[in-house]
């Protein structure tokens, strides 16, 4: 399987594909709803992470949503991405950045910031429980306190998912939505259509929180992924089939909440 947290990967992935755009798991309209109710206003900050070449942001700009900010591991597509919308998105950015290290940015900056299926490309990366966990740390660290908020739209089921933002070293308040199309008329078809939404809203003194923490998970994830590793059974066909497939069934939204 490739190493999706590779930027050699995605820079020869985004140069064979030039001209091309790719929609992860949901597109915008889909998940209109949801965002309409998550993003404060219009005027909001928002952090793409890990946008590639989806229309995502393109949709949320167009729709009135003009403070976004893109980045990507991969400086092929952020050139490609810059290009594409000089001239009809003018206040659109775009900027090289790893998700995981985002320096560029100061605390507490965005109002937002929404994550495509990037946590699922870690997870299939090197030391994925480690990379996951610095990129919510970074995440947490970026987004503003009292209200600001983690989007991840995922294929990985609670049970995979859910205790990466629940880590020790982050204080947010999860809810989690199940988004499957509206025409499925057995548990089974939602099983196997659902794509899940982690909300993460930032609580006051998160920062302290993972500084008192963070050595303390380091070492856990280090055990983690090793137990991990014990067990994987090397069967990862069909995941990017999963992520990539047609979205432009209308969607029923099914809500489940829990908290740390």
């Amino acid at each position: 399987m490739p190493n999706y947290g590779d930027p050699k990967y995605w820079d020869k992935r985004y140069s064979e594909n030039e001209g091309s755009m790719f929609d992860w798991l949901e597109d915008y309209q889909s998940l209109k709803p949801l965002l309409s109710s998550l993003i404060p206003s219009k005027s909001s900050r928002i952090l793409i992470l890990g946008c590639g070449n989806a229309p995502l942001s393109e949709d949320l700009y167009d729709d009135g949503y003009q403070n976004v900010v893109n980045i990507d591991i991969s400086s092929v597509v952020i050139k490609q991405m810059r290009e594409r919308n000089s001239e009809k998105r003018p206040g659109m950015v775009y900027e090289v950045m790893d998700c995981t290290e985002m320096g560029a940015f100061g605390d507490d900056t965005f109002d937002v910031a929404i994550d495509k299926s990037t946590v699922d490309a870690l997870l299939c990366g090197d030391n994925a429980y480690l990379m996951v966990a610095k990129m919510t740390r970074e995440i947490q660290r970026v987004i503003k306190p009292d209200g600001g908020v983690y989007i991840a739209i995922s294929y990985g089921k609670p049970e995979s998912r859910a205790i990466h933002f629940e880590r020790p070293h982050l204080s947010f308040v999860n809810k989690q939505f199940i988004l499957y199309p509206a025409d499925c008329t057995s548990e089974e078809q939602k099983e196997e259509k659902s794509h899940y939404i982690y909300v993460c809203r930032k609580q006051p003194g998160a920062q302290a929180v993972a500084a008192e923490n963070w050595d303390r998970v380091v070492e856990q994830l280090k055990q983690e992924a090793e137990a991990a590793a014990a067990e994987y059974d090397g069967d990862s066909s069909g995941d990017e089939e999963k992520v990539g497939k047609s979205n432009k069934q209308k969607k029923g939204i099914h809500l489940r909440s829990y908290s740390q």
